[in-house]
């Protein structure tokens, strides 16, 4: 018993330092706000997969992948000088949701069930999500948010 609670009092430490240590690498990062704007761009392009896969526009999503890809470069671009490790870690996780989503494309050509493209978007988004764990809570784009200049979450008219 004893044991145990030495095991869970190391293991509660370890947590709390690496919570610790998300905002400090953000305090960091060389160049903030365009991972942030990366990591938007990812979302973005995330949720127009699932809007194509919903409206049963098939066809569209082969772009989408390819703006996918582009939104991974500038996420690579916006990381480039920071230390090896990080950028290690990032690329690793940033493969398996490119490949992720790759995939959905490569089913699209064929695909004529949106459930099982929705059901491999649900894991693609998962994917993204563990590149997003590598970052602090703010850098972490509102995935229900419109983008900036579209629907009410856009500018204002006056």
């Amino acid at each position: 018993m004893k044991r145990t609670r030495k095991i869970l009092a190391i293991l509660a430490s370890i947590a709390f330092v690496l919570a610790l240590a998300g905002p400090i690498l953000a305090a960091q990062l060389k160049s903030p706000d365009d991972v942030k704007t990366a990591l938007r761009l990812l979302v973005q392009v995330s949720n127009d997969f699932k809007r194509q896969i919903t409206n049963k526009n098939f066809a569209r999503v082969p772009h989408e992948y390819m703006e996918y890809t582009e939104a991974a470069d500038a996420l690579r671009t916006a990381i480039k000088n920071e230390p090896a490790d990080f950028k290690n870690r990032v690329e690793t996780r940033l493969k398996a949701a490119v490949a992720a989503y790759q995939k959905i494309s490569d089913m699209s050509s064929s695909a004529t069930d949106p459930d099982k493209l929705m059901a491999e978007h649900a894991k693609a988004v998962t994917a993204m999500n563990a590149v997003f764990d590598l970052f602090p809570a703010d850098f972490r784009p509102d995935p229900n948010l419109p983008p900036p200049g579209r629907g009410r979450g856009g500018q204002k008219s006056q």
